[in-house]
């Protein structure tokens, strides 16, 4: 995970980062579609509040961008798409296994999830 981390944080093109939230964006739609489609529960309101979230992340990615180009660096963005990749990466990864995509570490985002429904 830190190799990974590490990756993004070298790229200091602001296109890639787009281009690679973009990706885990799509993604994460795609693969909650196709999650909603199996367990036949399609709702327009949790489709719209999805979305809502995935155009509040481009949002996000615009408003660090700004500010790096404001202040000079290239924290913010890259933050930003860390975050973003890490958050819709967990959800994509969510996603397949709940479409019955034997994944190696299932067992361990179940355990977090049961933990933060305690929180």
């Amino acid at each position: 995970m830190e190799e990974f981390i590490e990756h993004i944080m070298a790229m200091n093109e602001p296109k890639l980062l787009f281009i690679l939230c973009g990706i885990f964006i799509f993604t994460d739609v795609l693969t909650g579609y196709l999650k909603a489609f199996k367990t036949k529960k399609i709702n327009s309101s949790i489709s719209r509040d999805g979305y809502l979230k995935k155009v509040s992340w481009l949002i996000a990615l615009i408003f660090g961008f700004v500010i790096d180009y404001l202040v000079g660096t290239q924290l913010f963005l890259i933050g930003t798409a860390v975050v973003c990749v890490i958050t819709e990466g967990i959800s994509v990864y969510e996603n397949l296994g709940e479409l019955g995509v034997s994944l190696p570490f299932t067992k361990y985002f179940e355990k977090v999830k049961d933990n933060s429904e305690i929180i």
